[in-house]
């Protein structure tokens, strides 16, 4: 008989410690708060998910997020990776189709499979959101992942998510995954994020967990061993008992067991490079950004913001429509559109806000007079070298499908005849020098088909105080306010547009409140999360559509700084 070469039993592959001690504990539950480039979808949610399904055959497990949308574009390509990378689809998992027919059943009637991971043991992966409350419907999980739980609230987690955790105790019940959690994470800001699910820390027996991890590291030590053993019958039939008796002990341990583990992206130094650190911190120009994705740093910081009164009840997250996306296998890319969109009325024009410049910033809307709803739907850009020409086939892109008219809010800076960008660009002076940014894009869009209203065409210049004052009011909860719209972001489309508010910080000078624009200087490739530019677009469709409501005082007041120019 011949004796199998250690290398070919087991795949030897290089794990980070924080990867390492995860699969050590492999506890019911486990909560990875995890920084960026630690390899947490690929080498520990994708190989917890191998151990769970290997636990279970047979049962149903739940992969859950906050939008369904985000599973496919955010989660699945990293799962796909891994499981292609150590098994062969088709003959020991399959995506997105029925399985073959070598492959055991599911105790679970499956009805359609596009949305499913299926594996040979009959164990089948289910899709469930947050924006989808129909997804929830019928399951009967076993084990439920999550990721990004910091865009996850807790409510909806709790109402939407655990009641699928009911899979039948007397068929699955001996796996030590039983019941149990996965959930992965970012670290959160504390003033933008969800951070409920960091309660989990207080349910982890650090004694106990450090037993589990000592004994686990034992029990794979002796099956290394034992692959060495080399036909010495004595020494196999030794180690296979001890693998058989505390392999039982770590299942009955690990029951019930939850463990929590935060790091940095200095947990994964050895593959990231030193370089890459260097480079993240030179990139994250924003303190907070780069202490929780970067250092994993737990920050509370209450800012002086630009945008005081907005919040988390200003966002919303059930903007998709999942008709189409239905139709899509597994592992197949969505296309960028708005059909997509459940809010998008492609039979009425669009509303956009227009900040031009060598950045040209826009944001979009439409209104529901009769919910008072005035949704902002998806926010765009580019940047020099692109200009009106590129931002126009973006639009026309996007909004495929739908009515193409469109009604642009902007400064005064986008009126100017001869804008000083283009004195750094003599190249763009073939496009028509001395036409204004606002006509450029006009002319850009009818050329592909759209009906363009320029409604600042006379635009007087627009202090911040004014806008601040107009921002308190349409986002604060004064008797006024409930005569307005209520104002709606949503979250997932418009993911840079939050960002570049919670970047708007303000200070106040002689009495005077002042946006602090200096986020403005940053490389061009940085600045649609990390500066005010696409916040301005967004100030400018809300006094566009709002500052009529504005005392005429607050509309005529003088401000020596205005809001109304950029820089180069």
């Amino acid at each position: 008989m011949k004796k199998l070469r250690i290398e070919e039993i087991f795949t030897i592959v290089y794990l980070s410690v924080v990867q390492i001690l995860v699969k050590l504990a492999d506890t019911m539950s486990i909560f990875c708060e995890l920084a960026r480039g630690s390899g947490k979808t690929t080498h520990i949610l994708a190989s917890r998910l191998d151990r769970v399904q290997d636990s279970m055959p047979g049962a149903i497990l739940v992969l859950a997020a906050d939008t369904y949308r985000s599973i496919f574009d955010n989660i699945l390509p990293g799962i796909i990776e891994y499981f292609e990378e150590h098994y062969e689809r088709g003959v020991y998992f399959d995506i997105g189709k029925e399985p073959p027919k070598h492959f055991q059943k599911c105790n679970t009637f499956i009805f359609d499979w596009k949305h499913t991971i299926s594996f040979v043991n009959g164990c089948v992966v289910q899709f469930v959101s947050c924006d989808r409350t129909e997804s929830m419907l019928g399951k009967n999980a076993a084990h439920i992942f999550v990721d990004e739980m910091l865009r996850i609230p807790e409510l909806k987690f709790m109402e939407r998510i655990i009641p699928a955790l009911r899979a039948d105790r007397s068929k699955f019940g001996d796996s030590p995954y039983f019941m149990g959690i996965s959930g992965f994470s970012s670290t959160p800001n504390f003033e933008t994020d969800e951070d409920w699910f960091m309660e989990y820390e207080k349910d982890m027996n650090k004694e106990l967990i450090d037993c589990i991890q000592e004994i686990a590291y034992e029990v794979d030590l002796r099956l290394i061993d034992l692959a060495k053993a080399n036909l010495n019958f004595k020494e196999e039939e030794k180690l296979e008992r001890f693998i058989e008796r505390w392999t039982k002990r770590l299942a009955e341990l690990r029951r019930g067991q939850t463990f929590y583990i935060r790091a940095s992206s200095f947990s994964n130094l050895k593959i990231l490079g030193i370089d890459y650190i260097q480079n993240q911190i030179k990139s994250i120009k924003d303190k907070d950004k780069l202490y929780t994705s970067i250092f994993s740093i737990r920050k509370l910081k209450v800012k002086d913001m630009f945008f005081g009164k907005f919040g988390k009840q200003h966002l919303f997250d059930d903007g998709y429509d999942y008709r189409y996306i239905d139709l899509i296998a597994a592992g197949e890319k969505i296309d960028e559109s708005c059909r997509h969109l459940k809010y998008y009325d492609k039979n009425r024009p669009v509303i956009a806000g227009y900040d031009a410049g060598p950045f040209s910033s826009m944001v979009f809307a439409q209104r529901n007079a009769s919910k008072k709803e005035f949704r902002i739907l998806k926010n765009m850009w580019v940047f020099h070298p692109d200009q009106q020409d590129k931002l126009a086939k973006k639009i026309d892109d996007f909004f495929t499908g739908g009515k193409k008219e469109i009604y642009i809010h902007y400064d005064r800076a986008a009126n100017q005849k001869d804008p000083q960008w283009k004195k750094y660009y003599p190249n763009y002076k073939k496009k028509g020098v001395n036409d204004t940014d606002a006509i450029l894009l006009k002319q850009e869009l009818i050329a592909l088909g759209w009906t363009v209203h320029l409604i600042s065409t006379k635009q007087e210049t627009i202090y911040y105080s004014q806008h601040y004052r107009l921002l308190n009011l349409l986002f604060g909860k004064s008797k006024i306010n409930k005569k307005l719209d209520n104002i709606l972001i949503d979250r997932n489309e418009c993911e840079a547009l939050v960002s570049s508010i919670n970047h708007s910080p303000l200070k106040r000078y002689e009495g005077r409140t002042i946006l602090v624009k200096d986020s403005e200087r940053l490389p061009f490739e940085e600045q649609a999360y990390n500066s005010t530019q696409l916040t301005t677009a967004l100030l400018y469709i809300l006094w566009g559509e709002y500052s009529k409501y504005l005392p005429d005082s607050d509309k005529n007041q003088d401000t020596p700084q205005g809001a109304g120019t950029y820089t180069v």
